[in-house]
């Protein structure tokens, strides 16, 4: 992936938008509360925390992230959707290639 000057820097130097949300309470809130609906002590997938990235750090930049458990909720949802239907494509390749 090619990056911008500017972004390698905000990047490397920690002052890109998702990497001061990453730092922020809001972030430890979601994170813990995303914990707690995979199923406790449970790992969280590297695709969900990436589903969390998408869009709440622009929303909290914002002033207009929803509280933890809420948007902890919503990004939980998405993956489970996304998770449900890899799974199906993948039964669907399975049973054409029986």
């Amino acid at each position: 992936m090619e990056l911008d000057p500017q972004d390698y820097d905000d990047l490397v130097h920690g002052t890109s938008m998702v990497e001061r949300w990453r730092r922020s309470d809001h972030a430890a809130a979601v994170a813990a509360e995303l914990m707690k609906l995979h199923g406790g002590t449970v790992p969280m997938s590297e695709l969900l925390w990436a589903g969390a990235e998408a869009f709440l750090p622009r929303q909290w930049n914002a002033g207009r992230a929803a509280e933890p458990p809420a948007a902890a909720a919503e990004v939980y949802d998405r993956w489970r959707r996304l998770h449900e239907r890899r799974l199906q494509r993948r039964q669907h390749q399975a049973d054409e290639k029986s």
